[in-house]
């Protein structure tokens, strides 16, 4: 978390500070990136030597885990906003807004950047529309990508946001800066000049937000997101994987041992392109013909320890996702694992997704805060963030059989309608079903 003191920044301060950030996170987050699309620092090793295989096998391993994550806790239409008064219009204003922004997009899409990069921004605007030869503003809200974000805070005990920057290049050699301020907006044209960085002034807009119009997530207080706390873990797998490879290569161009005979005739040795001459007859047709009856054909191989790299293999695999809180779903544990075993498996899991949520939540308030304070101006909606409450569902795998065992053996037992009902995992179709088993004919499921 970045802090100033500063109310306004003079083109130098903000020069400076996007300089640095390039420096330090910008260089940190593309790293992140790139081992989120698989392209890990195995792509970069040297090669020792060339006449030897130097396989760069990058496993995808920072995608397969933040992929796994997000499937799991941010999946589009998994976070939903139920009212929390009699304000329906209120309510019915937001569900409005957010379906005109595909807020289960850009929510998931939240949920993956705080995981690879350990925090997340939306930026808030207002967009007017001209219908029917009137003016509508309407908020609306955006990803940006932490590459090209710096949020300052202040330095009291709650920090509060106080300035962002926003730049992103259109051209090799040229940005756009938007620096916001409570009250005002200003653009800027970052250009590259005589080996400089240079500042030019473009526009300033009031910001009728009154506030820093950024919602942020954040990934704990820690900001550490998923992948880099087992960046070595993985870069373990990939050299591992790279270097069994070359084992495998290595045996495939082993080297050919004969004995008492050559594949040219004695006299001919010294002719050039002779050797390569029957190197490539030899490997085209695969036949030694007219031997001699002592002589002896072997390779020159070593025996790949192939019980070792399982082990190491699986160990390392196996850490990557104790470290990283995030379960493996297709391994050999969940494959035929109970509902209660998967539960007990995945408790760890999620702890950190429950901890983590607490936080995501802070920015989705944000967000409905910034929008509610345009309404509140625009029209005559009244309402306050507080009145909407987040709702937080799992995608889960769920034993169906097992949940219809239970509700059956509740039903015997004479348990109420309501509390079977409230017993069953919700989403996985399980209700529809029980409805078509004999006990439960003329079942009503209340919700």
């Amino acid at each position: 978390m970045r802090k100033t003191n500063k109310d306004i920044l003079s083109p130098d301060d903000i020069l400076a500070l996007i300089t640095d950030y390039e420096a330090k996170e910008v260089h940190e987050y593309n790293k992140l990136w790139d081992y989120y699309k698989g392209e890990d620092d195995i792509l970069n090793r040297k090669v020792n030597d060339v006449d030897n295989p130097d396989n760069k096998i990058a496993v995808p391993y920072g995608r397969k885990i933040i992929k796994t994550y997000t499937g799991y806790a941010f999946r589009p239409n998994y976070i939903t906003y139920k009212p929390t008064s009699d304000n329906i219009e209120y309510y019915n204003k937001i569900q409005e807004n957010f379906h005109m922004n595909k807020e289960h997009i850009k929510t998931s899409r939240a949920g993956r950047n705080s995981g690879i990069f350990g925090v997340a921004y939306e930026l808030v605007y207002i967009e007017k529309e001209v219908k029917d030869l009137t003016i509508k503003a309407e908020p609306k809200f955006f990803s940006i990508d932490p590459r090209e974000m710096i949020l300052l805070y202040d330095f009291s005990s709650e920090p509060q946001k106080k300035i962002a920057i926003r730049f992103y290049k259109i051209q090799s050699d040229k940005y756009i800066v938007e620096v916001y301020y409570a009250d005002k907006i200003i653009i800027y044209y970052r250009t590259f000049v005589d080996n400089n960085w240079k500042l030019t002034l473009d526009a300033e807009y009031p910001n009728f937000f009154k506030e820093i119009p950024v919602a942020a997530y954040y990934f704990e207080d820690d900001s550490l997101g998923i992948i880099k706390p087992v960046l070595s873990l993985i870069d373990a797998y990939d050299v591992l994987i790279s270097d069994s490879m070359n084992e495998f290569d290595r045996f495939s161009n082993a080297y050919l041992i004969m004995k008492r005979f050559g594949i040219t005739d004695p006299t001919k040795k010294k002719t050039p392109g002779v050797v390569a001459d029957a190197l490539r007859f030899l490997k085209r047709s695969r036949i030694f013909e007219n031997l001699p009856s002592d002589a002896e054909i072997k390779f020159l191989t070593k025996e790949i320890p192939t019980g070792f790299v399982d082990y190491m293999t699986k160990c390392i695999r196996d850490q990557i996702h104790i470290q990283s809180h995030v379960p493996d779903f297709s391994g050999e544990k969940f494959a035929a694992a109970s509902g209660i075993a998967i539960q007990r498996m995945m408790f760890d899991f999620e702890n950190m997704v429950a901890s983590v949520e607490a936080d995501f939540d802070i920015g989705l308030y944000e967000r409905i805060s910034l929008i509610t304070k345009i309404y509140n101006i625009i029209s005559n909606i009244e309402g306050k963030p507080h009145e909407i409450s987040i709702q937080h569902k799992r995608n889960i795998p769920a034993n169906l059989k097992e949940y219809a065992d239970t509700a059956v053996s509740l039903k015997a037992a004479g348990f109420s309608k309501y509390l079977i009902a409230d017993t069953m995992p919700d989403g996985c179709g399980l209700i529809p079903f029980l409805s078509k088993l004999n006990s439960f004919k003329n079942f009503t499921w209340v919700y």
